[in-house]
């Protein structure tokens, strides 16, 4: 080739070059060139936003209620078309909206509603990339839901099924997270079964998928850039509409922590008599394995091991022996609420819920409550059994469903809760209510008499006990949850499993029951990580609960412990409680907390908790008082399990069990 047609190459290469500069400089300035102030523009955006984002919402509900409720792959393909083409539409109605300059439009309303179509989601990432991550995304749940582990080859039940053949036994190796492993965790007491178990779980879902977690880091990082946040973690914060959230729950947790504390104390001794010096420490942190949940985030289970009374009045057995079904539980979940003045389930409810589990087609049968976003057809799912549980499931659930219908007539973007924890927490707030001894007494599901102005007989202890069990280390493995991934995207993922035992000491003081390298992926093993779904909602919706529980107790002029409070057949709680489900996200966090306490307070407040356990937190005192070590303190062998410093080959032995030692001591400084 001459020069001149070097020339014209280079030419011609300098113009293709600038123009995907020019294109891609132009995209990056396309909402601020295409911006809009013109109210009227906005007013017509979101009406066509509210109408078809409601009909998308039926479509999709519609398509995942079929799945769900006959999981065949006809209906699991037409609920991923339906689920792609609404997440086409979330990114063009993102797109849409970014074109109006929201600081120029006075109407604080309308400036809302174009605020929560922009905050959340993925949609700055571009068209490929949002492709990507949702891609790696739904590799990491893929992995998670098809892992399976062999079961334990120690001495046990499990081993009566496969027998000694090592090649028999691979053959079996089919045990999943539900129902088998779940089971195992909640009600067997062989310690290395417990240990295989948690084990296998995390080395099935972890180290296949770290490195596309790292991937969905950067990815989720770049999206809330363009979003208008410095990370991932911030912009998942922003939905709270607190500008020191992060603080914030930092603050309360300092408030519950003296109480958590007397409860870890306590469960550990039980847990000590139960397993011996070989597995615990008196005054150490709790081996991760034997809380009897796969993640030690609820402690339930272990309460036949840790309580101090044999026999106590059982609602189940009440139930069963009056001839209880799974329609007359919901049809005593229904009284309920309208004894509170709010309105009956409507006859759709009653035609498409499905309240027990089908024997004809595959149903899944996690609890759940649905909105099909049409004004009328609302509907629960629940493989309903004859127990106080599911009793209380029902009135949870059923609880969402009113706050579905009372919210019902605001726009579609408002109809939600103002952030993610609301919801949870007016459902177990209603739980709390329906669960307790004095309403199980009311309604004939507890013959033993309940005093309502004692808040200290050894029953209502019991109770206090089992909903501590239930609520406390679920706040502090949600709040280490968070924290991990909230550092993870601000600082990277280099570390990251450590910092996740770290933080898990740290907050539930827990150690692993087998030494954790970095190649480990621990956080991975549960869903909510991997799935991209937000966490500390439980820990804000735990205290939130227990605040709308007192101020529907005050509603309903209850005197007494706390606990032993019961708002049933009281208009003015229902009054209340309707008043505050109505208005769905048009209002802020703050603004409901200030409706439903009637203008006391606008900020979540530990307080009432604090009230509630205070009977039990005296009990724990004097069970407790003989004890080293009112919490956990640590030592190099807990730090080693998962900082394996010492095998460090740039630093001798000596140099690290020094490290080792300083941070045991920093460590257990931050903690007592």
């Amino acid at each position: 080739m001459g020069n001149l047609g070097k020339l014209c190459a280079l030419w011609l290469f300098l113009v293709i070059k600038s123009g995907l500069l020019m294109a891609q400089f132009s995209t990056d300035l396309l909402y601020k060139e295409t911006s809009s102030d013109n109210l009227a523009d906005a007013v017509h955006f979101l009406h066509e936003f509210n109408r078809e984002a409601a009909e998308m919402c039926n479509r999709v509900a519609t398509s995942e209620w079929k799945f769900a409720t006959n999981a065949i792959d006809f209906n699991r393909r037409r609920m991923k078309e339906q689920q792609n083409l609404a997440s086409k539409f979330e990114c063009l109605s993102w797109r849409r909206a970014s074109r109006f300059d929201t600081s120029r439009i006075l109407d604080s309303n309308i400036r809302r509603q174009l605020g929560r179509i922009l905050e959340q989601g993925k949609c700055g990432l571009g068209d490929d990339k949002y492709l990507e991550i949702t891609h790696v995304i739904n590799l990491m749940k893929e992995n998670y839901n098809q892992a399976k582990i062999c079961p334990y080859r120690g001495l046990s039940t499990d081993s009566n099924r496969y027998g000694s053949n090592v090649t028999s036994f691979h053959a079996y190796c089919d045990l999943m997270l539900e129902p088998d492993l779940t089971q195992i965790m909640e009600r067997n007491r062989n310690e290395e079964e417990l240990r295989h178990v948690w084990s296998e779980w995390r080395e099935k879902v972890g180290p296949p998928i770290r490195n596309t977690f790292m991937r969905y880091v950067d990815l989720s990082n770049q999206a809330a850039q363009r979003h208008g946040f410095r990370d991932a973690g911030e912009q998942m914060r922003a939905v709270y509409e607190d500008p020191d959230f992060y603080f914030t729950v930092q603050d309360i947790w300092m408030k519950i922590q003296p109480l958590y504390k007397q409860l870890f104390t306590f469960v550990r001794r039980g847990l000590y008599n139960k397993y011996g010096g070989n597995v615990l420490r008196p005054d150490g942190p709790i081996p991760a394995h034997l809380l009897g949940n796969m993640w030690a985030q609820n402690w339930r289970n272990v309460l036949d091991i840790i309580k101090p009374y044999k026999e106590t009045p059982d609602a189940t057995s009440e139930m069963i022996k009056q001839g209880y079904t799974p329609t007359k539980i919901f049809q005593v979940a229904e009284e309920f609420f309208t004894s509170l003045g709010l309105p009956p389930m409507s006859p759709e409810f009653w035609r498409n819920s499905i309240i027990q589990k089908p024997n004809d087609v595959y149903t899944q049968c996690a609890t759940s409550a649905w909105d099909f976003c049409n004004l009328i057809d609302f509907r629960i799912k629940q493989c309903t059994q004859i127990s106080a549980e599911d009793f209380i499931n029902s009135h949870h659930e059923m609880t969402h469903i009113h706050y579905y219908m009372q919210y019902a007539a605001q726009p579609f973007i408002y109809r939600e809760s103002p952030n993610p924890a609301f919801h949870e927490a007016v459902a177990h707030a209603v739980g709390l209510n329906v669960g307790g001894p004095v309403h199980l007494q009311k309604i004939g599901l507890l013959p033993t008499p309940i005093s309502a102005s004692s808040g200290s007989s050894m029953i209502n202890i019991e109770y206090l006990l089992n909903v501590a069990l239930d609520k406390l280390p679920f706040m502090a493995f949600s709040l280490s949850l968070e924290k991990w991934r909230w550092y993870v995207f601000e600082k990277g993922p280099v570390g990251m499993n450590s910092r996740w035992w770290e933080l898990r000491l740290r907050f539930q003081g827990l150690i692993p029951p087998l030494t954790r390298f970095n190649t480990h992926f621990d956080a991975g093993a549960k869903y909510h990580v991997i799935s991209d779904q937000d966490y500390i909602k439980y820990f804000v919706a735990t205290v939130l609960q227990f605040q709308i529980y007192a101020e529907l107790c005050d509603a309903a002029n209850h005197m007494g412990p706390l606990h032993t409070c019961d708002f049933y057949r009281s208009r003015e709680a229902g009054r209340l409680l309707s008043d505050f489900m109505q208005k769905g996200a048009s209002m802020s966090a703050s603004q409901l907390i200030k409706l439903i306490t009637r203008g006391r307070i606008s900020r979540l407040s530990a307080d009432p908790l604090l009230e509630f356990f205070r009977p039990l937190e005296a009990w724990l005192e004097s069970q407790n008082r003989d004890e080293p070590i009112i919490g956990w303190s640590s030592n190099m062998d807990d730090i080693q399990l998962y900082q394996n410093l010492a095998l460090n080959k740039a630093i001798s032995y000596n140099e690290a069990s020094f490290i080792l030692y300083i941070m045991s001591i920093v460590i257990t400084k931050l903690i007592i």
